[in-house]
C-alpha cells in the first residue's frame, strides 16, 4: 500500500465515520420527536382515564333529589312552612275569654 493509498483509504474511513456518526444523530433524533410524541399521547390518554374515574365517582343525586334532600318537601318555597309537631306558637293558643261589661244606664 502507498502512502496515497493508506491516505485515501484513511479519508474514506473518516467519511464512514462521520457519515454513521451522522446516521446516528438523525435516528437519535426522529426517535427522540417520536417518543416525545408518543409519550404526550399516553399522558393526554391516562389524563382523560383519570377523568372519566373522576366524573363517574362525582356523577351523585340529581339536582331535584338534592334540592328535596336540602330543603325538604315542596323545595325552598315552603322551606318555612310548619311542620306537624311544631309549637303553633303564643297566639294560636286560646286566650280565657272575658265576658263584656255592661255598661251602667242612668
Amino acid at each position: 500500500m502507498t502512502p496515497d493509498e493508506a491516505i485515501q483509504a484513511a479519508d474514506l474511513a473518516e467519511a464512514e465515520t462521520a457519515y454513521r456518526h451522522q446516521l446516528a444523530r438523525d435516528a437519535y433524533e426522529a426517535g427522540h420527536s417520536d417518543g416525545y410524541q408518543a409519550g404526550y399521547r399516553q399522558a393526554d390518554a391516562d389524563q382523560a382515564a383519570r377523568w372519566n374515574q373522576a366524573a363517574r365517582a362525582i356523577d351523585g343525586p340529581a339536582r331535584a333529589e338534592l334540592e328535596e334532600r336540602r330543603w325538604g318537601p315542596g323545595g325552598r318555597a315552603h322551606f318555612a312552612d310548619p311542620c306537624p309537631g311544631d309549637f303553633p306558637g303564643q297566639s294560636a293558643q286560646p286566650q280565657p275569654e272575658t265576658e263584656p261589661e255592661i255598661e251602667a244606664t242612668p
